[in-house]
């Protein structure tokens, strides 16, 4: 089916609605390049049915949208694969759909599949041992980041219009990241883990994934069920932090300029940083051992939470709790210190240029655990404090690839995040501000 889309949702259905578009050959050329791309990236572990003859409804916010999500989602009749071999899965099968995406049923959109994902959401890339590795839309030789890598690829590549995941140390900002595209982590709680796999339930956050800032805002505004608050851009006040260790000289390079040009004053965030991602490790590794503990002593687990839910349970039980304890306090510290004269933080989120599979996916030749450690290097602290952030691409490095940045703001209050990032998009990517779609390049 020879058609081409439009680009955004908004313009999806100002087509459909406007009769320019028929529902049904829409529906079915989104159908049928989905499960086309899905088994060339090998992104989707599970492809659900899809009524072509539903009809577009106007009242719907979201209907005629192709969407697809992590597989760490619970749905009616089906369990989440999370990554695991089939008989290592849980055999509880559910009887209603995760709260985030019955929101989107209900909004009217379909969803057309489940995506791969690290084996039981723990990994900062998206390389699994039992199940097949999706494969990176910028390149085969580039690494998807973890956990969330089929929805980073499915939106990279254009098979969706957008996809959930889920954020526990970054694993949604780290595969947009990769895959040069928006991925919004949602302050802690403001979306229900109903029906949600746990990797650590004082850190997971659901989140979103899209080519565009303003779909992401109709993702959002859905699944919150709340029209997004508009935001006016020239009142919001903004600040930067550029981090003087960890930054490439080339990705540094990109981003400086930047940083500085859109945030207003500069900040030292490095100490709040430095301790928040330490009580962050401490927590997630913690809540890790205990949540799989069983499946850690049976050896049914994989290879990742083996390692880190070993540490945690051997972990003194008062760090945990001290590390839940004095979060708060330390939350409203950083508030206090970085908002006092700002509204959003301008951030790093990318410390070098994206790596190959053979630098960061274990076992390969060149491996380099540093290389690793730094997908997530400026991500993990952000879900301690329950602070909402917007991953951002805005250049590309001296390779052409994709180099981004984060958006931070105060809790529940997505709403800045996404009225500047949708002026910074159409500043360094052209009017719609849109990431083009990715075709894998050998």
């Amino acid at each position: 089916m020879n058609i081409t889309l439009p680009p955004t949702i908004p313009a999806l259905r100002r087509e459909l609605a406007q009769g320019n578009l028929d529902y049904a050959t829409v529906v079915t050329h989104q159908r049928e390049q989905f499960q086309r791309l899905g088994k060339q990236l090998k992104a989707v572990t599970h492809y659900l049915p899809v009524d072509v003859n539903h009809g577009f409804d106007k009242n719907s916010p979201l209907s005629g949208v192709g969407l697809a999500h992590k597989d760490i989602f619970d749905l009616s009749g089906r369990p989440p694969g999370l990554g695991r071999r089939q008989n290592l899965g849980d055999t509880t099968t559910p009887t209603s759909t995760a709260s985030a995406i019955k929101a989107l049923d209900q909004a009217g959109a379909l969803n057309l599949g489940t995506l791969t994902m690290a084996e039981d959401a723990c990994a900062a890339t998206g390389q699994t041992a039992h199940l097949p590795t999706a494969l990176n839309p910028l390149g085969e030789h580039l690494a998807v980041g973890g956990s969330s890598s089929g929805s980073a690829v499915a939106v990279a590549a254009g098979m969706v219009y957008g996809s959930l995941g889920t954020d526990t140390a970054g694993s949604v900002r780290i595969p947009a990241m990769t895959c040069g595209v928006m991925g919004l982590k949602t302050t802690h709680g403001l979306i229900s883990n109903q029906g949600v796999a746990p990797l650590s339930a004082s850190l997971d956050s659901v989140g979103a994934l899209a080519r565009s800032v303003q779909d992401l805002s109709c993702l959002f505004g859905a699944v919150t069920q709340d029209r997004p608050v508009e935001a006016d851009t020239a009142r919001l006040r903004t600040a930067f932090w550029l981090d003087g260790v960890s930054l490439d000289d080339n990705i540094r390079t990109v981003v400086e300029p930047i940083l500085s040009g859109f945030g207003s004053a500069s900040l030292d965030l490095s100490a709040h940083e430095h301790r928040a991602t330490t009580l962050q490790q401490i927590v997630m590794i913690s809540e890790i051992g205990l949540h799989h503990r069983k499946r850690i002593f049976s050896g049914q687990a994989c290879r990742q939470v083996i390692d880190l839910g070993t540490v945690g349970l051997a972990a003194p039980e008062h760090w945990l709790n001290e590390a839940l304890r004095i979060r708060r306090r330390c939350a409203q510290a950083f508030i206090e210190d970085a908002f006092a004269s700002a509204d959003v933080l301008v951030l790093p989120l990318q410390v070098a240029s994206l790596p190959g599979t053979d630098e960061v996916y274990t076992g390969a030749k060149n491996f380099e655990p540093s290389k690793l450690l730094a997908l997530h290097r400026y991500c993990g602290w952000l879900n301690y404090l329950g602070l909402p952030a917007l991953a951002l691409p805005v250049g590309v490095d001296g390779q052409g690839l994709p180099v981004s940045i984060q958006l931070v703001a105060k809790p529940f209050h997505e709403h800045h995040l996404l009225a500047l990032g949708q002026k910074m998009q159409q500043d360094l990517l052209g009017e719609n501000g849109i990431a083009p779609v990715c075709h894998i390049q050998e």
